[in-house]
């Protein structure tokens, strides 16, 4: 029998008919919903009572305990107990040996000792120090009050006056080294003092025994500016002598002067000649006066800022190397003569200076002079950082910047000034109060290492004894073993007293309080409880945890303590009456009653929809039929529902279980239900 195949295009119409029929229906419900709006429940707002509690797990463990730790290195001679014994106050639980302590406890008292040492001695030098640094600091006011006065006398000198200075300032150059050298020495005790050399050359003339003359001659500022021939004693019949003044490389003949007075106080050179002769009618005695070449060098002047700076420095380097304020003083002393000293034989080269000032104080050291106990240095580093310090400073330019200064007086009582602020500004730091706080610190520190360890030292050799009735739950250390300092030893617990451990995160723990009333489960039952601590400070995880975050807004407490992730407070909670199916070690659950509120307004929790911004509920209007998205305020909270503490009254309707997509915030609904909440 024949088939005949059916047309597939009698199946497709009946379908696509079907299509368009279900399309067109479900416009039409679409705009039907439109008009009638959203379905929804409605819940009438009343009073209530909320029963705000705290949930939380935990563990059960004894209300009192002590861990024995040795916290030292040290034998076990016995040990009395092991795991389950029951003991009673007093029993000894473990004996030492504790002779190994003995040189622990002598090596912190020598560092308390010697710590307590250096304190006293940072108070003393601090109150020396600023005695000192006020001495200096009256000393640097006077000058300033002299510097002050003679600037105000230069102001005033007239034209003539200042065209005298300067032609004095140009004959003058050559004492740069001298005056350099005085105002150094000015902060020492004794004084460098300046001198001249003489050359004394082959006598010109035979000692006959007639009568003579004689001729002494000098170089200025010094025999390392140049040389002078002629010296010597001539019969008075001679006549004409010659005398010749050579000046060294780097330096420039300026004149012969009948003495060095004479050309400090600005007068006219007897001659400018290097090779003078003169008739001899008389003993004479002249001074070859020399200034630097100053095309020989290209050597800035030092401004005094920059000697000053220099001076600090110096005087820094050494108090660096010495915390004893009487040593300070004798090596600053021994510095500034050395300087003066070398500048005062016309020396201005900065490495030899420094070579002079290092062989100066070795020899101090060597002799006693400076005590070199009192350095917190080798002798020789100290030397070598001295040394450093002073050869910091250009002294050419030092000289050169005194030199071309517009008055010679002023210009010394300046750097007086920088000598004395260097001085003040070391002083200062020595009377600084952090010093001594430091010193302090370290008293307090090894006297509580010291103290501590004398404490296990008498703890041990009085051997652990049982502070309480109690069985013993750990014991980790064995006899004729040897402890270490992270050791634990062992573990007693009273029973008698069982508690429930929890831990409140921060939302938790401001709501409960000692003596609050708690429940707690375990596996066999429920026990009542109370509050019997809450810990001073958080501990453990991150400082907080969303778990608890959101738990809060949704009326749920204690949800960090299901994770490790959130940083709580410690709170034990005391078990009322426990028996023999509550053990120590077991979970439990505790809920904390933090307290109850009678007669309020209540919305239930299904209600409100909690977002970023705040909570809120959607508020029916009966006469528009329409509901708004309202903000409330909550207080207390219980499993079920908030306290309203504003944006609602009892009367209104909200709806039921609002969804979380509504695209509105005002909308048209359908009530298909109310009820009364």
């Amino acid at each position: 029998m024949a088939t005949v195949k059916k047309s597939k295009k009698k199946i497709i119409v009946p379908i696509s008919i079907i299509l368009v029929i279900a399309i067109v229906a479900g416009c039409i419900f679409g705009i039907t919903k439109s008009k009638s709006g959203e379905e929804v429940k409605l819940n009438t707002i009343s009073t209530g009572d909320i029963y705000e509690k705290v949930s939380l797990t935990g563990d059960v463990t004894a209300g009192t305990s002590k861990d024995y730790k040795v916290g030292t290195v040290a034998t076990v001679k016995s040990v009395n107990v092991k795991v389950g014994d029951q003991v009673k106050k007093g029993d000894v639980l473990a004996t030492f040996d504790t002779t190994s302590l003995d040189s622990q406890v002598s090596s912190l008292q020598t560092s308390y000792n010697d710590a307590l040492k250096n304190y006293n001695n940072a108070v003393k030098n601090q109150k020396t120090a600023n005695n000192k640094a006020s001495t200096y600091k009256k000393q640097i006011d006077a000058i300033e009050k002299k510097i002050a006065k003679l600037n105000k006398k230069i102001a005033k000198t007239t034209t003539t006056k200042k065209k005298k200075t300067t032609t004095t300032k140009t004959t003058t150059k050559a004492s740069t080294t001298n005056r350099v050298s005085q105002w150094l020495a000015t902060t020492t005790t004794k004084a460098a003092t300046t001198t001249t050399t003489t050359t004394t050359t082959t006598q010109p003339t035979t000692d006959d025994g007639s009568p003579k003359y004689t001729v002494a001659l000098s170089a200025y500022p010094t025999s390392v500016s140049g040389t002078v021939s002629g010296s010597g004693k001539y019969r008075k019949d001679i006549g004409n002598v010659t005398i010749k003044a050579t000046p060294s490389s780097g330096w420039l003949f300026l004149g012969w002067y009948s003495s060095r007075a004479a050309y400090l106080a600005g007068n006219s050179p007897l001659s400018n000649s290097q090779s003078w002769t003169f008739h001899l009618t008389s003993d004479v005695n002249y001074v070859a006066v020399f200034t630097e070449d100053p095309n020989a060098t290209t050597t800035a002047a030092a401004s005094i800022n920059d000697i000053s700076k220099a001076l600090v420095e110096i005087n820094k380097n050494i108090a660096s190397i010495t915390n004893d304020v009487k040593t300070l003083t004798t090596i600053s002393g021994i510095v500034a003569n050395s300087i003066s000293g070398a500048i005062a034989s016309g020396q201005l080269n900065s490495k030899t200076i420094a070579d002079l000032v290092g062989k100066d104080i070795q020899t101090a050291i060597t002799n006693g002079i400076v005590d070199s106990t009192k350095l917190v240095v080798e002798s020789g580093v100290a030397v070598d950082m001295i040394k450093a310090a002073v050869s910091s400073i250009d002294y050419r330019a030092l000289a050169k910047g005194v030199s071309d200064s517009d008055n010679a007086v002023l210009t010394g009582l300046e750097i007086q000034k920088a000598l004395l602020s260097a001085q003040y500004e070391v002083y200062k730091t020595q009377g600084d109060q952090s010093i001594v706080t430091a010193q302090k610190s370290a008293v307090t520190a090894t006297k509580k290492a010291l103290d501590a360890m004398k404490e296990q030292q008498t703890a041990l050799a009085n051997g652990w004894t049982a502070d309480f009735d109690g069985v013993i739950t750990k014991v980790d250390i064995s006899p004729d073993s040897q402890t270490t300092a992270l050791q634990a030893g062992i573990t007693l617990e009273n029973h008698d007293v069982l508690v429930a451990t929890v831990s409140l995160s921060e939302y938790d723990v401001h709501k409960v309080k000692l003596g609050m009333k708690a429940k707690v489960t375990t596996a066999y039952g429920e026990y009542e409880g109370e509050v019997a601590s809450i810990a001073p400070t958080a501990t453990g995880g991150s400082s907080s945890s969303i778990l608890d975050s959101v738990g809060s807004m949704a009326g749920v407490s204690g949800l960090s303590s299901l994770t490790n992730s959130g940083a709580g407070v410690e709170c034990t909670i005391e078990i009322k009456n426990p028996d023999e199916n509550i053990i120590a070690g077991f979970d439990a659950d505790v809920e904390i009653q933090t307290g109850q509120y009678l007669g309020v307004t209540v919305v239930p929790i299904e209600s409100i929809t909690l977002e970023k911004t705040g909570s809120y509920v959607y508020l029916y209007n009966d006469k528009d039929k329409t509901v708004t998205k309202t903000e409330i305020k909550t207080g207390a909270i219980s499993d079920t529902a908030y306290e309203v503490t504003s944006g609602l009254k009892p009367g209104d309707r909200i709806v039921a279980s609002p969804k979380t997509d509504y695209k509105e915030d005002t909308f048209k609904v359908k009530v298909v239900d109310s009820t009364n909440k």
